[in-house]
């Protein structure tokens, strides 16, 4: 739309995951293309990733990647660890996500933003 602002930067929000491998939904409060997750040292290794949905309470997809240089596409993960790290994911103008672990952790808070390049 001509003259919409677009917002840049998110506020700082929690996603946690309490004996589970899925978090709460979160309201990123504004569609945005990136998704900055800051991954805790986690109790159990698995990989991270985030699903994303058009409404509040509706069906989460999980993220792809299509690849015109290989057949198929990839999921968007990171690969499995108990490390701390940062991870940008490209959401595509979602609002509402989950974080998703590949192994079930007791209590793990996850920080995420989003963003607008």
């Amino acid at each position: 739309m001509a003259g919409e602002i677009v917002k840049k930067f998110g506020a700082w929000l929690t996603a946690t995951l309490t004996s589970s491998t899925t978090s709460q939904e979160v309201n990123l409060g504004y569609p945005f293309q990136k998704l900055l997750v800051l991954i805790p040292t986690l109790g159990a290794s698995g990989t991270s990733t985030v699903h994303v949905s058009n409404a509040s309470g509706g069906t989460f997809f999980p993220l792809y990647a299509l690849d015109d240089d290989a057949t198929g596409d990839f999921v968007n993960a990171t690969t499995a660890a108990t490390t701390t790290k940062a991870v940008i994911f490209d959401i595509g103008g979602a609002q509402f996500v989950k974080v998703v672990s590949g192994a079930s952790q007791t209590s793990e808070i996850y920080n995420i933003r989003g963003f607008n390049p």
